[in-house]
């Protein structure tokens, strides 16, 4: 056994795990298994949901063979590649158990628009291979952060005087209070003043108008303006430079890199490169015509003070 990453120097004690499973058909296992939760990860228990059940030449699953009938147990064969993959997770999982303890993530909770709490199992991708006697169908004392709940009534979940937002089709976002509740629906009264409703059609207008816009990536953009792309990132974002003591902020602030802001009508992040339109590289070539006269301005200025 593996004690602070290295091989016990003395005896260990090894616990000897019987298999309540031995000498059953995989079939068999599948079927009372499969779709059903399941706590692995023994000793640091968590839950899972049991998608397949597997040996060495075939995987066990639950499928609809024919649409309005019910799931089946089909086995499926392992391909070539699958049997030696299958061999190795099976020997990494006895390795994991007879050497070291690790932990396993399971469940979490989602809330159904209803308002009920249900389990939500991660996907396919995080699937899982498991020592079937190593899982435990049921424990004393579940895990009370994962247990599920109906949706509880209204006047409980809102009561009168809460602060929330309106998420409805009119006045999308504003804060609004809890006035009452009935068993299906809410009254509110909505913190809305009729400023509010110019100011959004004035950012509803601009926000059209990006549609219109043409924008360039960013290295077409420098080729566009004539400077290297890292230029162009320095001088767009905050362009700290030092003089007489203190730091002065020479950049044009149309994108903030770490924060993942961008300014409406100037710039765009598509994926993970920034995007410019026409009218931020007018605003650089501009820039770049205003640095370059005061560059020279400043280097005028340096000869005369040295005569």
């Amino acid at each position: 056994m593996y004690t602070v990453r290295s091989e016990s120097r003395n005896k260990s004690m090894a616990v000897h795990i019987q298999n309540p499973h031995e000498n059953r058909k995989v079939e068999d296992i599948a079927q009372e298994m499969v779709g059903k939760r399941t706590f692995i990860g023994w000793p640091f228990l968590q839950e899972g949901l049991v998608t397949a059940v597997s040996d060495s030449l075939f995987k066990y699953e639950k499928l609809v063979l024919v649409p309005g009938t019910l799931a089946k147990v089909v086995s499926n064969p392992h391909s070539h590649q699958s049997l030696s993959h299958w061999k190795g997770k099976a020997e990494r999982i006895e390795t994991l158990y007879s050497k070291r303890c690790g932990v396993i993530t399971g469940a979490r909770l989602k809330r159904l628009e209803s308002g009920a709490l249900v389990k939500d199992y991660e996907g396919p991708e995080k699937e899982l291979e498991q020592a079937v006697q190593m899982v435990i169908s049921e424990v004393a004392s579940e895990d009370p952060r994962f247990i599920e709940k109906d949706a509880p009534p209204l006047s409980e979940e809102f009561p009168d005087g809460t602060n929330i937002f309106f998420l409805g089709e009119h006045a999308y976002g504003v804060a609004a209070q809890v006035s009452s509740t009935t068993d299906s629906a809410l009254s509110v009264v909505l913190a809305f003043f009729l400023s509010d409703n110019t100011e959004n059609n004035k950012f509803k207008i601009i926000v059209d108008s990006r549609i219109s816009q043409h924008y360039l990536p960013s290295f077409k953009a420098a080729s566009t303006i004539g400077m290297s792309p890292r230029a162009l990132s320095k001088i767009t974002s905050s362009f700290m430079v030092p003089s007489d003591h203190q730091k002065n902020n020479l950049g044009l602030s149309i994108k903030f890199e770490a924060k993942g802001l961008k300014v409406i009508d100037y710039s765009r992040k598509a994926g993970r490169y920034w995007e410019f339109s026409e009218k931020a590289v007018d605003l650089i070539r501009e820039y770049k015509i205003w640095l370059a006269l005061r560059t020279s301005l400043t280097f005028t200025l340096m000869l005369g003070s040295r005569k």
